[in-house]
């Protein structure tokens, strides 16, 4: 019996067919380059909300950029959880006193918003540098459409990054049987307690059933199925969803070439 095992990490964003891989992290925190001192604490976001003018000697462009990106927290005998890590760019002016970050579940309308502040003496000793911020402690779900903002602190009109993210919709990998023409899939244990459904389908203009769908249960600790085929197709794909509604399903298509 020739047995051909192929293994795959699949980490798909919802625009984004490009493969990664999830940094893992052992804790979640705040780190400000350039020597800067800087401590966070949980806002509500009220208080920030309502933006002023900034002064005249202020640049619009004081923050200069804004990167997310996911990361994986596992603590060793708990179960693994998902985060945002979040870096944005600012130069360090006399009017700002910090930064606050937030993030919105487009899904939920649930929000998390972080307080940034940099010691006052040194980041007027440093005015005009730059200094990046580093944030990874705010936690979100598989799947989840997110709003991140970032804001100086006080609120200055006209002075703020925003920008919708996709947290990766799965992750799983598969074993390839050709003698009993069975696939395996085995799906990330970090999806915890949610089911997720997984089918072979023919993909053309849309990905039609080859066969019925399979049921992982998130509370079980085995995450895999089996999946029989009739004929390895250019076309064959693995696809997989959440077991919520809307969820947006992942695809794998291993024999295009």
């Amino acid at each position: 019996m020739i047995s051909i095992h192929v293994q795959i990490l699949l980490i798909i964003l919802f625009w984004n067919s490009d493969c990664q891989i999830i940094p893992r992290i052992e804790e979640c925190g705040l780190s400000c380059s350039q020597g800067i001192h800087c401590k966070s604490k949980p806002s509500s976001g009220i208080i920030n909300s309502f933006c002023q003018d900034a002064p005249a000697s202020l640049s619009s462009m004081v923050l200069k950029s804004m990167k997310i990106s996911t990361v994986m927290k596992c603590v060793q005998g708990s179960p693994c959880s998902l985060h945002l890590n979040i870096k944005g760019t600012l130069s360090l002016d006399e009017n700002i006193r910090g930064l606050e970050i937030c993030s919105l579940s487009l899904d939920t309308q649930q929000s998390q918003c972080t307080n940034v502040r940099f010691a006052r003496k040194k980041s007027k000793m440093l005015n005009g540098k730059k200094v990046q911020v580093q944030l990874n402690c705010i936690e979100v779900n598989v799947a989840q459409h997110i709003y991140v903002t970032m804001k100086t602190v006080p609120n200055y009109c006209e002075v703020k990054l925003s920008q919708e993210y996709y947290v990766e919709a799965g992750k799983f990998d598969y074993n390839v049987d050709r003698a009993r023409k069975i696939i395996s899939v085995n799906v990330s244990s970090f999806l915890r307690d949610q089911d997720y459904y997984v089918r072979l389908c023919h993909k053309w203009f849309t990905c039609e059933d080859a066969g019925a769908f399979a049921v992982i249960k998130g509370k079980e600790s085995l995450k895999s199925v089996s999946l029989k085929y009739s004929q390895l197709l250019p076309c064959l794909c693995i696809e997989g969803w959440l077991a919520i509604p809307d969820a947006r399903r992942i695809q794998l298509c291993p024999f295009a070439n």
